[in-house]
């Protein structure tokens, strides 16, 4: 499929994007050129990458972007620069990948998953730790993105299985005339049922002791996401796997703000002690036996520091395994992986990263660090002994789906994440990907 062949809203949103992240590139060379202006400008840029991130109306983006571009065009000294960032790249073509995935059945109980064959919705729990600050009842406001105490609970999410591509997080938009959630389209949160640990533990563990497999998926989300929106992630990327045993949730104190993204790096530092503990507890506290980690992007942060002391823990005897660890798109200083990666080095059974050269957030991160990231490719591909590095740029390295229409292809990193997860396959071993690379610097890329 070729961005041709897209829908008029899928071009246009292509279109910005790209667009969006040329200029993100850009930036070094614009701060010189325009000095003192350029602060506003910097900030402006960081919150549409922002509101990219969270699929905001192509249209209101577009015309956003649009009104940024014109006032960097009257600004002589830039305006060069700008124009070639206009010009329009060449049509990406790639595949569709089909996955070959089994029905899992599912027990019905509060704290289990439960099937409607009759309208195709699927409840998932999301056993959940966060230390986010308490909001108002509601689910949607139940946390806040201001830090708080280390809590517990159950977050029961129910996720449509018709009409909803792989890795589409589906809500409400007041742009498709869509004013309320409507369970056979979207992806809802429906409650939050806080725990005391003396409660939550136990009722994990019996919850996990009834399913198919006996293994739990933690999943930590990256900057920018509300409780809300990492718990239908969470239970999102549980059915789209087909996963088999028990879903967990880290949600840090994200402020949810683009505007925000310091704010989020140091709330993410402070949140890794927390998330350490809660990754314990699943490894030796709910009769699990093995555990798998997915980090999305700043998530990767909380991830990789407590890998780096995974080394030392003295787990007691008959301990979950660490089994598949993934680094999804990590927003971390790509120098900075390569000295905790010598670290942490067999603390899991295999290390994954994905790593992307269109992730909008990615390129965000650099235009504010000045470093490449982890989860770059391109020139910037991190290969490093222990970790098998996936150059993703051909499909959607978002994880839920936001981005991969407007690139022209319908894959998601998720795809590969079945047959890593589920299948238990090496990259030899799964069918969409190909060994690039030498000897000394072997990595894999999707077959286009």
């Amino acid at each position: 499929m070729s961005l041709a062949g897209l829908s008029d809203e899928g071009w246009a949103m292509s279109e910005t994007l790209r667009l969006l992240l040329a200029l993100l590139d850009l930036g070094p060379r614009l701060k010189d050129l325009l000095g003192d202006k350029w602060p506003t400008y910097s900030d402006e840029l960081l919150e549409l990458a922002g509101r990219a991130g969270r699929g905001d109306d192509p249209a209101e983006l577009r015309r956003t972007l649009d009104a940024l571009v014109q006032r960097l065009l009257a600004e002589t000294p830039a305006a060069e620069l700008v124009r070639r960032a206009m010009q329009p790249a060449a049509p990406t073509i790639s595949t569709e990948t089909v996955v070959r995935r089994g029905r899992v059945p599912l027990p019905s109980q509060v704290v289990r998953p439960s099937t409607d064959d009759v309208t195709g919705i699927v409840t998932i729990p999301v056993f959940y730790g966060t230390d986010r600050a308490r909001g108002g009842d509601a689910p949607a406001s139940y946390y806040t993105g201001r830090r708080g105490e280390p809590a517990f609970g159950v977050a029961e999410v129910s996720v449509p299985t018709r009409g909803r591509d792989l890795g589409e997080l589906t809500g409400p938009s007041w742009w498709r005339l869509e004013f309320s959630a409507d369970p056979a389209k979207h992806v809802i949160l429906k409650a939050v049922q806080p725990l005391g640990q003396d409660v939550f533990t136990p009722t994990l563990k019996d919850s996990l002791a009834t399913a198919d497999e006996r293994d739990v998926l933690v999943f930590v989300h990256g900057y920018n996401v509300s409780f809300e929106d990492a718990a239908r992630r969470a239970a999102q990327i549980s059915v789209d796997l087909k996963f088999a045993g028990r879903t967990l949730l880290y949600s840090w104190a994200s402020a949810a703000d683009p505007k925000q993204y310091a704010v989020d790096e140091g709330t993410i530092e402070w949140s890794r002690d927390h998330f350490e503990a809660f990754l314990q507890l699943a490894l030796t506290e709910i009769g699990a036996r093995e555990v798998h980690v997915i980090a999305h992007s700043m998530g990767n942060r909380a991830l990789i520091n407590t890998l780096e002391r995974a080394t030392s823990w003295q787990l007691p005897a008959g301990a979950a395994t660490l089994c598949q660890v993934v680094f999804a798109a990590p927003d971390i200083d790509r120098d900075r992986f390569v000295q905790l990666a010598a670290k942490f080095k067999g603390s899991a059974r295999r290390c994954t990263l994905y790593a992307s050269s269109r992730d909008v957030a990615l390129m965000a991160s650099k235009f504010v660090h000045g470093y490449p990231r982890a989860g770059e490719a391109g020139e910037a591909l991190l290969v490093v002994d222990g970790v098998d590095t996936i150059d993703a740029s051909l499909v959607d390295t978002s994880l839920v789906g936001l981005h991969h229409s407007y690139f022209g292809s319908k894959r998601s990193i998720l795809n590969d994440m079945f047959s890593l997860i589920v299948q238990r396959l090496a990259p030899d071993q799964r069918f969409d990907l190909q060994a690039a690379g030498d000897a000394l610097r072997k990595y894999w890329n999707y077959r286009s």
